[in-house]
């Protein structure tokens, strides 16, 4: 006969044996080999696997797997994480920011399943100060735009800016979604009491998005132009060469998705003849850009 407890010991063994084997997933990998266990992560190139508890779980990327019988476990923890894998960003009036799925909205009471885990919360309306998508990032993958560039120089005299910055058209294309070029074209020709003053400039410019927060893309870059100048006033005539360096951010408005709206400060220098210059675009009003991109 065996005693109560030896009977309880064994009906916890069966139960922990049997309860570990209705949640265990069967994973099929394409060398043949086939691993029986627990998914407790996962991503998109990768599932990491706890085989048994004294183990080091083993990680698998996605494209070494053939196929996968899931538990029941494992069906409720990938469709739990499904569930927040875009929740919304709530800010709250007070500082507080929340993540998760809004369940109910009014003009009295929002309703958010939080992300973290801790059931339904609601709010009331009035608390909240803005909701937004982490859906709603801006990709500008491949886009063009045409536009303006307004130069501000930080130099200046009596006969105009010593720098010789004008505003440009711009011609901007993104080669992916984090690296940019843009083609910017300017001309001015003034003529007064037989002084001629006359601006001609190309430049081309390559930049690198470094960061994204929702719809405004931070960036920096370099550009290289040619210039041409003829200033009478100021006897200075030639061609020649300018460099830039510049940090920027462009935003975007979902009333307006086509267009970007850009601010930037920079370092350039200029060298035309016997005429050079060096300029800190941080005066007053840096520079500024708008684009339409299709």
């Amino acid at each position: 006969m065996f005693s109560l407890k030896t009977i309880g010991f064994l009906c916890g063994l069966i139960l922990t044996f049997g309860l570990s084997n209705l949640y265990a997933e069967t994973i099929y990998l394409k060398s043949g080999e086939t691993i029986e266990g627990k998914i407790i992560n996962y991503s998109d190139e990768s599932l990491t696997v706890e085989i048994n508890k004294t183990d080091e779980p083993i990680q698998f990327q996605k494209n070494q797997i053939l196929l996968i019988n899931f538990g029941k476990g494992a069906q409720q923890q990938i469709t739990k994480k499904k569930k927040f894998e875009n929740p919304l960003v709530l800010y709250l009036k007070n500082g507080e920011v929340l993540r998760g799925k809004v369940t109910q909205f009014n003009k009295d009471y929002v309703t958010i399943e939080s992300e973290q885990g801790v059931g339904s919360i609601q709010l009331p309306s009035t608390e909240l100060s803005m909701i937004v998508s982490t859906t709603d990032r801006i990709d500008m993958t491949q886009r063009n735009g045409f536009g303006y560039h307004m130069n501000k120089s930080a130099l200046h005299s009596t006969n105009g800016p010593g720098a010789y910055d004008s505003d440009q058209l711009s011609y901007k294309f993104y080669l992916d979604k984090t690296m940019f070029s843009d083609i910017l074209f300017a001309f001015g020709n003034v003529k007064s009491n037989e002084q001629v003053f006359k601006v001609v400039s190309l430049d081309y410019r390559l930049g690198v998005v470094f960061d994204q927060k929702q719809n405004t893309q931070f960036y920096y870059g370099g550009s290289a132009g040619y210039m041409q100048i003829k200033d009478d006033v100021n006897a200075i005539e030639g061609s020649g060469v300018s460099l830039k360096g510049f940090l920027g951010a462009e935003m975007f408005f979902n009333s307006l998705p086509n267009f970007g709206f850009a601010g930037e400060i920079g370092f350039g220098i200029k060298k035309i003849g016997e005429y050079s210059s060096s300029d800190v675009s941080t005066s007053s009003f840096p520079s500024f850009s708008i684009h339409y991109y299709y």
